[in-house]
């Protein structure tokens, strides 16, 4: 990061939030010749690879090939089925690269684009003021801003929560061994998805 505190600098485009889109934008902008600074607090790739489509898609595939199995009996044979949690655990820390974003920075500088870590928001037309570590540091955007901020878990208004362990799709897969007993609030998609990938590991759901 080239950027130094308190010092303003003007650059072609800035983009905030460097998720799927924000990355591919801010790369392919950068390949087009522009000056272009990618402001990102989390993880360079956003939600999908290391907590989303990737790691998910990994734990429902293991879940489904165990449901596979118990139908051997009745479609080609008997076949005994000892569900292990460590192995899709194992796939998931290694597609994530352990939850580094190395590869993805190291593409995005290679585009041409520099990266800088921290929280940015807007401060006027073009005007984008980032938090880091390091303080605050001031850049102008002469072509323009791109917003790609993403989205954050909800949290339920439930008295106490906020003392209580809890994940959301942020910490479960972090996990090496499921929970002998689950609760999972909301049956969307993802809470469908969580709710039979864990039961078919053996614990004992209940999908509000």
């Amino acid at each position: 990061m080239s950027a130094r505190e308190g010092v303003v600098r003007e650059v072609d485009v800035v983009v905030i939030g460097l998720g799927p889109g924000g990355e591919f934008a801010a790369g392919k902008l950068a390949k087009a010749g522009l000056t272009v600074v990618g402001v990102e607090q989390g993880l360079v790739g956003g939600e999908c690879p290391y907590v989303g489509c990737t790691p998910s898609k990994l734990l429902v595939r293991a879940a489904h090939t165990l449901a596979e199995a118990h139908h051997a009996e009745h479609l080609g044979g008997r076949v005994d089925v000892s569900p292990d949690f460590s192995l899709p655990a194992r796939r998931i820390a290694e597609s994530t690269n352990q939850w580094t974003d190395d590869t993805h920075v190291q593409r995005l500088t290679e585009a041409g684009a520099e990266l800088v870590r921290g929280h940015g928001r807007l401060d006027g037309p073009g005007r984008v003021v980032v938090e880091t570590e390091a303080g605050s540091v001031e850049l102008v955007a002469t072509r323009g801003v791109v917003l790609g901020t993403g989205t954050a878990p909800a949290t339920l208004p439930i008295d106490g929560l906020d003392a209580t362990p809890y994940w959301t799709n942020r910490e479960v897969f972090r996990i090496t061994e499921p929970p002998g007993s689950l609760v999972v609030v909301g049956g969307g998609a993802i809470g469908c998805e969580l709710a039979q990938a864990f039961a078919r590991f053996g614990s004992e759901v209940t999908l509000l």
